[in-house]
């Protein structure tokens, strides 16, 4: 059994605060991408509505996922989306295709 660990994150936030809240995950991506763990880190917009976004993340292991969380840009995110009146749903999530943990 992999120790990868997969995240698939939607977090909701005001209409008028969309903009900010994109700015932010564009900041914490690029720092994100750069964790010797980090396999996969996505952040995407829904085009249906707006202030919903949508994480997918793949982790090497739970210590490189529990390291991200501890990472100044992470918590520099946190802080914004809080400012934003973000709401997130956090799943850690299991891929039914065994090959996504290759990937």
């Amino acid at each position: 059994m992999s120790q990868t660990v997969h995240i698939t994150a939607v977090v909701t936030v005001p209409a008028e605060h969309a903009a900010a809240a994109e700015a932010a995950f564009a900041a914490c991506v690029v720092a994100s991408r750069r964790e010797e763990a980090c396999r996969q880190y996505v952040i995407s917009r829904d085009i249906e509505k707006a202030g919903r976004f949508v994480a997918n993340e793949v982790w090497a292991s739970e210590a490189g996922f529990e390291a991200h969380l501890a990472a100044p840009h992470f918590k520099v995110l946190g802080a914004a989306l809080a400012k934003c009146g973000a709401q997130a749903e956090i799943m850690k999530v299991q891929p039914l295709d065994e090959a996504a943990d290759a990937a």
